[in-house]
């Protein structure tokens, strides 16, 4: 999972469960936790690629990549 993305799930208290096979804490719902936050981000850089058509587009270009990138979603 994102580091990023990691930070938020425990700070918005997403249960953890110890795994036996990889010996360490995972989280109970990886995969769907962190596909649910890659789409959260990914609309909000789309609302970014679509609110500056007609705009400043460089910028809402711009402001959709950084978001992306803030949270390591391709």
């Amino acid at each position: 999972m994102n580091e990023r993305i990691q930070k938020l799930a425990e700070q918005a208290g997403v249960p953890k469960e110890y795994s036996f096979v990889e010996g360490a804490t995972v989280w109970k719902t990886d995969q769907s936790i962190e596909r649910f936050a890659e789409l959260i981000v990914r609309e909000c850089a789309q609302i970014c690629f679509s609110e500056s058509k007609g705009h400043d587009m460089a910028f809402g270009e711009h402001c959709g990549i950084v978001i992306k990138e803030h949270f390591g979603v391709e």
